[in-house]
């Protein structure tokens, strides 16, 4: 019963060789994938994170991503505010430039919306936990920038930072960057 078991196997090895014969050197997945782009091999470390600058409270803590060189990478997140919520997205493209730096390219946009209208008798009962949480407004937009900054940063010091203001708050987005370069 082996041997059978092992003819059986010979017999298919045999059968499926000529179709790995087929295959063509593009089809490869040792290729790169970047063409000629060898920087592109070499990952980048970046990161998020938005602190309240009055009272220093991380509202989102530090999010890292590994990312290729060039790779379009967005960061996106939602805190609650006494007054509804506040939405920070980040559009960011990274890049190796001469040497060790980094180019980082980067969109900000941080949106809000404000709890609609409440009457005390509704207000109550969401204190209370008798009733939902109060229905969120429109998102508008709060703030917006966009930059193109080099840096040659620490991997643990913020790359770059932008300070907004959002419904009387400052906050600070600071970006991290680091290349993975051996």
């Amino acid at each position: 019963m082996p041997s059978r078991r092992f003819s059986i196997l010979a017999l298919l090895a045999a059968l499926s060789s000529p179709a790995l014969a087929l295959a063509a050197p593009g089809d490869s997945l040792s290729i790169p994938l970047f063409g000629d782009r060898s920087e592109a091999l070499w990952p980048l470390q970046v990161g998020l994170e938005v602190v309240e600058v009055e009272t220093g409270q991380r509202v989102v803590p530090r999010r890292d991503l590994v990312v290729s060189d060039g790779q379009h990478t967005i960061f996106s997140e939602v805190i609650a505010t006494p007054h509804g919520t506040q939405g920070f997205e980040l559009e960011l493209v990274a890049r190796h430039h001469a040497g060790d730096a980094i180019e980082l390219e980067y969109d900000l946009r941080v949106r809000q919306a404000h709890f609609e209208d409440l009457s005390w008798t509704d207000y109550l009962l969401h204190r209370l936990a008798l009733a939902p949480r109060p229905r969120v407004g429109p998102q508008a937009l709060a703030a917006a920038r966009a930059d193109i900054v080099e840096t040659r940063e620490d991997p643990d010091d913020p790359a770059h930072s932008q300070i907004v203001d959002v419904d009387g708050r400052r906050y600070e987005i600071r970006l991290y960057a680091a290349s993975l370069r051996g």
